[in-house]
């Protein structure tokens, strides 16, 4: 062997040079916590304030996790609007509700199902491109119905049936995206993962606030009023359609980051061992352009249930009872009245106590997501025996909701309070942030290659999927129940 075939590192010691081969297959950059040299500063602001290329991407994915549930809200926050715009058919107003969360729900996981089931040769990156286009394209469509006389004046059953056709169009639009999205955060690592839960409890808390000031502003019902709601909701679909253009900008600033950092990264490496003249190929005859792949998340194996079933199991049954224990919440946000009937304070008053107490689970969903995104705080449950153990002990909520005041002047509750009801609902909202982001950041970590890390964001956007429609179903039982 030659002496160019050593090197010698910095305490002096003789090494052999890796072969070429394994020094051409780099990763791509690493997440926050390597060090800097693996994470470089992108751009600064006069050198106050640098940024690096793994908070760029922790952004990036943040953005999307809002743009993957925005869609969902504001087909549900629109439900006051649509509330007036079948006024003269009461029967399709009573049915909006239920039949959009049906379709949207039913559409999801028969959809997550079939993507999951189309794994080998893939390019994830372009299922979350295809997603959020389709998303712009629906946003847009649904503003423009919200102005435009055409659609006001269309007959009601024909506006209710492309209204519902737009959300199933815009939940397949979410699946794609999702799907993607989950399948290259679980390779990319679980920081990332945490972005995108934290992007949904963002967005979230956004549409409490704005029907809260909305309610505020508007106060009691004007000759008005219907117009305002009606340029408010074609604003929140524009809204909608830009986070989802914004996502799609980002994608495409890390890309081409990540791209000239590879070839740059190759050609340092190729260059300590080879002229220039002697670096257009190797020995299949390839050169550079053999690595291009590595840019793209491509799964070339076939993944079966059964395989991420046997590693996941106990991980993806937490998510599922997660979803579905979840769904029962907005039942007792919207039954649940205050104790305070006679205090004039507005907070009090149904209007606003409302969606005031979806504020606050909300709060406590968006805290219980942000807390796992710090190691410190130790928030993230890694263990799955802990994690199913946790979300089937969520059930006692139900119970102990049942002792506030869930049938307002007709019988007096078991504790008179709103502090303690509205200590409940946080406390429902952190533990649901908590274990939603738990399950997916520790997905990657129980998978042994990145073709069943790639295959297990499908997998766990089934369950995620079927665990809502099964909490649909058991919210009019709760309902039946309550009654």
């Amino acid at each position: 062997m030659n002496s160019e075939d050593y090197t010698t590192d910095r305490a002096g010691n003789t090494q052999e040079e890796p072969p070429l081969q394994l020094q051409l297959q780099l990763p791509l950059p690493l997440p926050l916590h390597e060090h800097e040299h693996d994470d470089p500063v992108l751009f600064q602001v006069k050198g106050f304030y640098k940024v690096h290329s793994s908070q760029l991407r922790y952004f990036t994915y943040t953005i999307i996790g809002v743009a993957l549930l925005w869609p969902w809200n504001s087909f549900l926050s629109a439900s006051a609007f649509y509330a007036l715009r079948f006024n003269k058919s009461p029967s399709l107003v009573s049915i909006y509700s239920s039949t959009m969360m049906s379709v949207s729900t039913i559409t999801s996981m028969a959809y997550n199902f079939y993507l999951s089931q189309k794994q080998t040769g893939v390019n994830y990156k372009q299922r979350v491109m295809t997603g959020l286009n389709l998303t712009i394209g629906v946003s847009i469509f649904m503003a423009i119905t919200c102005i435009t006389r055409v659609f006001i004046d269309m007959n009601d059953v024909w506006f209710f049936t492309i209204l519902m056709l737009m959300v199933f169009l815009s939940a397949t639009a979410t699946c794609l995206a999702q799907n993607g999205t989950m399948a290259i955060v679980n390779v990319m690592g679980d920081i990332y993962a945490n972005a995108v839960m934290v992007g949904q409890a963002i967005a979230g808390v956004l549409p409490s606030c704005a029907l809260i000031i909305s309610v505020l502003i508007a106060g009691e019902k004007t000759k008005d009023a219907q117009l305002e709601k009606d340029y408010g909701v074609f604003l929140y679909y524009i809204t909608a359609s830009l986070i989802s253009g914004a996502s799609l900008g980002l994608l495409f600033l890390i890309g081409r980051y990540e791209e000239k950092t590879l070839y740059k990264e190759l050609r340092q490496s190729a260059g300590e061992h080879l002229s220039v003249t002697n670096t257009a190929g190797n020995e299949n005859g390839h050169g550079f352009d053999l690595e291009v792949d590595e840019l793209v998340s491509v799964q070339k194996v076939f993944v079966p249930f059964g395989q991420l079933w046997s590693k996941l199991k106990l991980i993806v049954m937490t998510i599922f009872l997660t979803f579905a224990i979840t769904l029962l919440f907005p039942i007792f946000a919207s039954a649940v009245e205050s104790t305070n009937t006679t205090l004039s304070v507005i907070l009090f008053k149904k209007q606003i106590y409302v969606p005031f107490i979806f504020l606050v689970w909300n709060l406590g969903d968006l805290l219980g997501r942000i807390a796992c995104g710090y190691p410190k705080l130790r928030m993230v449950v890694s263990e799955p025996r802990t994690l199913i153990t946790y979300s089937i002990a969520r059930v006692v909520f139900i119970p102990l909701f049942m002792t506030c005041n869930i049938h307002p002047g007709k019988a007096s509750p078991m504790i008179n309070s709103d502090a303690w009801y509205i200590l409940l609902q946080l406390l429902f909202g952190f533990s649901n942030g908590q274990l939603c982001t738990s399950s997916f950041m520790v997905v990657g970590k129980h998978c042994d290659t990145d073709d069943e890390k790639e295959a297990a964001g499908g997998f766990t956007t089934v369950f995620l999927s079927s665990g809502l429609a099964v909490g649909s179903v058991l919210s009019y039982l709760l309902v039946l129940a309550i009654n």
